[in-house]
């Protein structure tokens, strides 16, 4: 069955997947993580989706289980320090999936983040003087720089991406001494594109430090990447915006939406159920039109009755992975 869409500016997607994604059944490395990714975040610039959303998938039943499974042999152990020691082990193990669990949802964006994100600006972009949480990212991008770029977005000469970067502290005399000021620099003209020198842009009001922008390099101002390059993600923006929600509260992908107008309507994707156990009764989508949420994942990636805050669903072939998902459903609603 074919879907009516409206024009291209009258509507907009925005996807959401679970941090499961990534989990390690099914990704045993971080290799495999960015290429998962990275297929995603290729569909969503193809289809110049405005938005993606990572959820924090709850911690699975199963998991639970094995837990429960090693401290059992745990305790046939005879000798009290080979005791102590499995029991030393089994506790670290626990904190360590706890921990990449915790990481997954930030992984999974930085990553999506990263994958529109020019080379000159990734360690401005995930510097921890924006979000503490970057403190060790770098460090997980080392297969993502070895990727092809993403260019369905078209570049032009006379534009550039860049970030608003401080001036340096002015100076100020203090017992004659010449010292930097106190106050810490919060908005700047200059503006950081990669080359050997920061240029000052030729506007009337400074900008707020670390924003993205993108640049008219002839006339040295600010620009939307709709006028710069033909098309724009949220907001005239470069690319898609990436959130994450990590605390399991689905009803803050709603409050939380960076589209101005909210959800006209939220639409299902079921994936990731290799067994068939998701089995709700929403009518089928049949056209596109305003601004369009698309929930992909197995129905317990996500929070209880989560299926009542669906208006539609979108059949795809049963069985397929989130990240194959994504661009099927995408394909069909373009």
């Amino acid at each position: 069955m074919s879907i009516k869409r409206k024009a291209e500016e009258e509507t907009s997607i925005s996807i959401c997947i679970p941090s499961s994604v990534i989990s390690s059944k099914n990704a045993y490395n971080l290799e495999q993580i960015t290429n998962i990714i990275y297929q995603i975040a290729k569909a969503a610039t193809i289809y110049k989706i405005s938005e993606i959303i990572v959820f924090k998938a709850p911690k699975e039943e199963e998991e639970e289980e094995d837990d429960n499974k090693s401290k059992e042999k745990s305790k046939k152990i005879v000798f009290e320090e080979d005791d102590d020691t499995n029991n030393k082990s089994s506790m670290n193990n626990n904190t360590q999936k706890e921990q990449e669990e915790d990481n997954s949802t930030l992984l999974a964006a930085s990553l999506l983040q990263f994958f529109i994100t020019p080379p000159y600006l990734v360690k401005s972009m995930f510097s921890p003087h924006l979000n503490k949480k970057f403190s060790n990212i770098l460090p997980k991008f080392k297969y993502a720089f070895k990727l092809p770029k993403i260019t369905t977005i078209d570049m032009d000469k006379n534009y550039k991406e860049g970030m608003i970067i401080p001036r340096e502290t002015p100076l100020i005399k203090k017992k004659n001494k010449k010292v930097k000021a106190d106050h810490k620099i919060t908005v700047s003209k200059y503006v950081n594109i990669g080359e050997s020198e920061a240029i000052k842009l030729d506007i009337k009001r400074e900008i707020p430090i670390y924003s993205r922008v993108t640049v008219d390099l002839k006339n040295k101002t600010i620009v939307s990447a709709k006028k710069a390059y033909g098309n724009s993600g949220h907001k005239n923006a470069f690319g898609y915006h990436v959130r994450m929600i990590d605390d399991g509260d689905f009803n803050k992908v709603f409050i939380q939406s960076s589209i101005p107008d909210g959800y006209s309507n939220t639409i299902y994707v079921n994936c990731n159920d290799y067994f068939g156990n998701n089995k709700i009764d929403l009518p089928e989508i049949n056209e596109i039109k305003g601004n369009i949420l698309v929930v992909l994942g197995n129905l317990k990636d996500y929070q209880p009755d989560v299926h009542q805050l669906f208006d539609n669903k979108l059949t795809i072939p049963s069985g397929c992975k989130v990240e194959d998902a994504v661009m099927i459903a995408l394909t069909k609603l373009a």
